[in-house]
């Protein structure tokens, strides 16, 4: 991929990555997020992009469904801590077509009277089903007994309370502070041309001096979870979830980046993971687990294990977890499995174009510049072939310790 960038008067960040394609994928991206949530309104940014397409001053909720309908392979909107991002795809023929539409819903929304109570029983709906979920009151909890204040402790779905209390007067004031062109990134990938794409978000984004004041937090990496243990029950209930989770060093090198996914495919990610074959394969004590490692640039980072199990299994599934975690690794077999896997996968992930899209927006967050991620897939291999066992068994050693993990068991009644 080969980038380009352009930086305006006005802060507005416009970047290009050429990759040949027959589609175009762009997407903005606003900085800001569910961490810039009022203690009283959680869920205005999550509530305030699920209302970005419900009508702007160019065009209505039914003309935004039919523009997108015969122009657009797909759209979607996303709320992070940090960022909210507005993204879509199209046949590159339509890609200023697409980047009308984005930059229409980006800029323009009004949102309609009409459509603010539909949309916000909507978003109500949406947290209801996530408050049903185990795993999602699983990891709620685990990031509640991990950070005290920093933002990685809450979901940025918002509360029932919180979203209820936004009205159109909020949406408009939130659009007015941080919808600017400082605050904005804009990214599109494939069979583009730079200066064609700057072109057209000078004609569709109006430059505006406005700045925001960015905040901090501190990533709390050094402090023990607060609660080392949480125990929820929940009615009708034929299954057990249990978490365990410890937070994890946030940095920006290739090295780290490698070691990082080498250590938690070993050890809890996938069909050839020790969990997996001390779990599933040997014991058959679950059918769902998973495991992994989650960064969210510059907040702070976790690693977590999911299991899911039968109620009378709760104890021994704590019982076996903890020494996969704890114990030294030296399996080199495994190891070198899962080298060969992860530079396969690498491969195959970025033959889409969206993927090289969120590589782009990641790298932003990191502080790094777009062109390093010109040769990502190459870094990529090159970390992962130079990184040992030794290596990967220290990183596991000084971060998984007994007093740093906090366990979540959601159970039945």
């Amino acid at each position: 991929m080969k980038t380009q960038e352009t930086i305006r008067d006005d802060g507005l960040r416009i970047i290009t990555g050429k990759v040949p394609s027959k589609k175009a994928h762009m997407r903005l991206i606003a900085k800001v997020g569910s961490a810039y949530d009022p203690p009283h309104q959680q869920g205005l940014f999550h509530y305030f992009e699920h209302m970005a397409f419900k009508g702007t001053k160019q065009r209505t909720v039914e003309e935004i469904r039919s523009f997108s309908r015969r122009n657009i392979l797909n759209s979607n909107a996303s709320t992070g801590r940090l960022a909210t991002t507005y993204e879509g795809e199209a046949v590159y023929k339509k890609f200023f077509r697409l980047c009308d539409f984005l930059c229409d819903l980006y800029s323009n929304s009004n949102f309609p009277p009409e459509e603010i109570e539909r949309e916000q029983e909507v978003v109500l709906n949406e947290i209801a089903r996530d408050q049903d979920q185990d795993n999602y009151i699983a990891f709620w909890k685990l990031w509640e007994a991990l950070w005290q204040s920093n933002p990685l402790r809450i979901f940025g779905v918002g509360t029932p309370e919180g979203v209820r209390s936004v009205d159109r007067d909020t949406l408009m004031a939130a659009k007015e502070k941080w919808y600017v062109p400082s605050n904005t990134i804009a990214i599109a990938v494939g069979k583009v041309d730079h200066n064609e794409f700057v072109s057209e978000l000078n004609r569709h984004i109006p430059e505006n001096a406005k700045t925001v004041a960015r905040l901090t937090w501190e990533d709390e990496y050094e402090t023990t979870p607060h609660q080392p243990e949480v125990i929820v029950e929940r009615p009708q209930r034929e299954k057990a979830t249990i978490v365990f989770g410890c937070k994890f060093p946030l940095r920006t090198d290739d090295g780290h980046a490698a070691t990082s996914k080498l250590l938690q495919y070993t050890l809890v990610t996938g069909a050839g993971s020790l969990l997996w074959r001390e779990l599933r394969e040997k014991r058959g004590l679950a059918y769902s687990l998973s495991g992994g490692v989650t960064n969210e640039y510059p907040l702070g980072a976790h690693f977590y294990v999911s299991v899911e199990t039968m109620p009378d299994r709760i104890d021994t599934v704590r019982e076996l977890v903890p020494p996969i975690l704890l114990q030294p690794f030296s399996n080199q077999k495994i190891f070198e499995e899962t080298k060969e896997y992860l530079a396969d996968w690498h491969t195959l992930d970025y033959e889409e174009l969206h993927r090289w899209a969120s590589l782009l927006q990641n790298e932003l967050q990191k502080g790094k510049a777009p062109k390093s991620t010109e040769r990502y897939l190459s870094r990529f291999h090159k970390a992962i072939s130079s990184v040992t066992i030794d290596e990967v068994e220290e990183l596991r050693k000084t971060t998984f310790t007994p007093e740093r993990f906090a366990t979540v068991v959601i159970k039945p009644t």
